[in-house]
């Protein structure tokens, strides 16, 4: 599965207008617009999780630059935060400079 980031499309445009945009190219798996905690209104932005890289390689390349309703989306593949970090390398330890007497 392969996750996308979409942003710039219109706030009244729905999951499901999403879904069959997103569909012409693949198969989707799951639409999450990101909406107003208060207002519950779009935001103009969500995720989009095709269900494999061929679709979500096809959406990106015809979708990326579209114009809907006059705005223009982008369309590029999520960064996985749930991806694992980089190990932290140790302290570096200060040596405290020795006295001369």
């Amino acid at each position: 599965m392969t996750k996308l980031f979409v942003v710039g499309f219109p706030r009244d445009m729905d999951k499901t207008e999403l879904l069959e945009l997103f569909s012409l190219h693949g198969l989707v798996d799951l639409v999450t617009v990101i909406t107003d905690k208060e207002t519950d209104v779009s935001l103009g932005y969500g995720f989009i999780h095709m269900n494999d890289e061929a679709g979500a390689r096809r959406a990106i390349a015809a979708l990326d630059g579209a114009e809907i309703d006059d705005r223009k989306i982008s369309v590029r593949v999520a960064d996985n935060k749930n991806a694992p970090a980089a190990p932290t390398p140790p302290p570096v330890k200060k040596k405290r400079p020795r006295k001369t007497y």
